[in-house]
């Protein structure tokens, strides 16, 4: 499934501790999960969990997003023009992620995977 994010710009409004909060235009990405930065070789420069974001977390994730797209298995997966993809894998036990724009779309990964979503316009 593609999020309606491609074009933002991608921010860190919160690097924790515990949940990650992302910014995309009006969009938010909250990630509870591990979140792994892959460089554009592939791969891992960063793998942290929300309660150890490393101080320079807003500069590897900032940049436009090209393509934003949840994979079926709950896997979220956000590439970046600077060549970095950002990737938050589902968890088996809690909410791993979510991106909302508050009260019109939320998509929410589930524990195990399963997505929730949610738009106003469905």
């Amino acid at each position: 499934m593609k999020l309606p994010i491609t074009g933002e710009r991608l921010t860190v409004m919160s690097p924790g501790p515990y949940v990650i909060v992302l910014a995309a235009g009006v969009y938010e990405i909250h990630i509870e999960g591990e979140l792994v930065v892959h460089r554009a070789t592939g791969s891992p420069s960063h793998r942290l969990a929300g309660e150890s974001g490393p101080d320079d977390l807003a500069t590897v994730v900032a940049g436009v997003i090209t393509a934003a797209a949840v994979e079926s298995t709950g896997e979220l997966r956000i590439d970046l023009d600077s060549g970095h993809r950002v990737v938050v894998e589902p968890d088996q036990y809690f909410e791993a992620w979510h991106v909302t724009d508050p009260g019109r779309y939320l998509v929410a990964c589930m524990p195990g995977g399963e997505l929730a979503v949610w738009s106003q316009d469905a």
